[in-house]
């Protein structure tokens, strides 16, 4: 297994956005170093980019620090993407905790939800 990193960086193309990207696992172990970079990232970028490419474990928590963080950006008015880069591991723990959804919560209203394909 991977072991767990959380990275910030400022894509020199992309002003105003800042990529986090998670290497190994995203669980309730890491919860505090991930929630610290996810509100850094909100507090000094207009768009968030989270890369989850390189996860290689989530729990129920780290799928609801998602949901979290784009709940956050929709209340600050501020852009959030996630790129799974066909992670199967994030694919198969929101499926099995039934995540995945037809329609986004009530807040989603531009159509944005990662469980619904709002996704890259």
């Amino acid at each position: 297994m991977e072991e767990f990193a959380v990275n910030q960086s400022n894509p020199a193309d992309q002003p105003g956005t800042m990529v986090v990207s998670i290497t190994g696992s995203m669980t309730i172990q890491y919860g505090a170093e991930i929630k610290s970079a996810f509100l850094e990232a909100m507090g000094s970028a207009d768009t968030l980019l989270l890369d989850l490419s390189k996860v290689t474990e989530i729990d129920l928590v780290g799928l609801q620090f998602i949901c979290s963080a784009h709940l956050t950006s929709i209340a600050g008015g501020k852009g959030f993407v996630v790129m799974k880069a066909d992670n199967e591991v994030v694919a198969a723990a929101a499926y099995d905790a039934g995540f995945d959804r037809h329609v986004g919560c009530m807040q989603d209203r531009d159509h944005t939800c990662i469980w619904t394909g709002g996704d890259k």
